[in-house]
């Protein structure tokens, strides 16, 4: 049933002050360990994740990384479904290399289907824990599964669904850390000699 009345909101008046800010998505709140960990998290229900079919070659992937200016690629069937994740490091690394081996193949002729890391050994954060975290316990969660990223699902409909992702690079970004090249060990150091000083 649709409500028939509603009452007006209060106005704040701009009287009492010369100055007001307006928010900008380009440059993202500073962080500190002890903020809110959802001010770290990508939005996936507000940003729409660059994502790719698991059929394209490691060339192509890398190309729509390199156009979107992304480190991580989600991977999708024709359903729209999560099959998997492809990031930067995925792409020339260990194992892309004994794949291209093992089938006579070059890196860049590999499929994403290849190398990319399958549903079944993605693990996620449940939005409800991360809706109580702090950016200090995302640090150390990234950091104990020596992961760049981690997803955050939601699933108080009974059914999963991908809301939210944290990036290291994006959470150094925030916390005025230079992140020249996302390497873990460097990324990870930088990190939290962040938080050791803060």
């Amino acid at each position: 049933m649709i409500r028939q009345h509603y009452q007006a909101l209060d106005h704040i008046s701009a009287a009492a002050t010369d100055t007001i800010t307006v928010s900008d998505p380009s440059r993202p709140l500073k962080l500190t360990p002890d903020s809110p960990a959802f001010d770290a998290m990508t939005d996936l229900r507000r940003v729409h994740p660059v994502s790719i079919s698991s059929s394209e070659t490691l060339d192509q992937a890398r190309t729509t990384m390199i156009v979107c200016g992304v480190k991580l690629l989600f991977v999708r069937n024709s359903q729209g479904n999560l099959q998997g994740l492809l990031t930067a490091n995925d792409l020339a690394g260990e194992r892309a290399i004994k794949e291209a081996s093992s089938s006579n193949r070059n890196v860049p002729e590999l499929t994403v289907n290849d190398v990319m890391v399958k549903l079944p050994d993605l693990e996620f954060l449940e939005f409800g824990a991360v809706s109580r975290a702090e950016v200090g316990h995302i640090i150390a969660t990234l950091r104990a599964h020596n992961r760049q990223h981690a997803l955050v699902v939601d699933n108080r409909t009974g059914n999963l669904r991908v809301v939210g992702l944290f990036s290291s690079t994006q959470i150094a970004r925030q916390m005025g850390i230079p992140v020249m090249d996302p390497v873990k060990a460097s990324t990870f150091a930088e990190i939290e000699a962040a938080v050791a000083s803060a």
